[in-house]
């Protein structure tokens, strides 16, 4: 299992996610604490890089871009974005 984490910046954004949002949030955070390499990498030029993205939402409405440091197992999300 892995330790969530968020940077501050991030968690303004997931403050500002609407209501509707934030169960599909919650699902996330569950993921990240399980599975994060899961998700696609962020560049698709480093597919095993540390740096990874991943949708939520019922419609993909979400997009969070995390770091996993494998060594400490921890999940840092570095940006959260709602598009819905």
């Amino acid at each position: 299992m892995y330790s969530y984490e968020i940077l501050p910046e991030a968690r303004d954004q997931v403050d500002g996610l609407p209501t509707a949002a934030l169960p599909y949030y919650a699902e996330l955070i569950a993921f990240l604490e399980l599975t994060p390499w899961d998700a696609l990498p962020y560049r698709d030029d480093n597919p095993d890089g540390n740096l990874r993205k991943v949708l939520f939402g019922s419609s993909a409405e979400g997009i969070a871009v995390y770091l996993i440091l494998e060594d400490q197992r921890r999940v840092i999300v570095v940006s959260v974005t709602w598009v819905g």
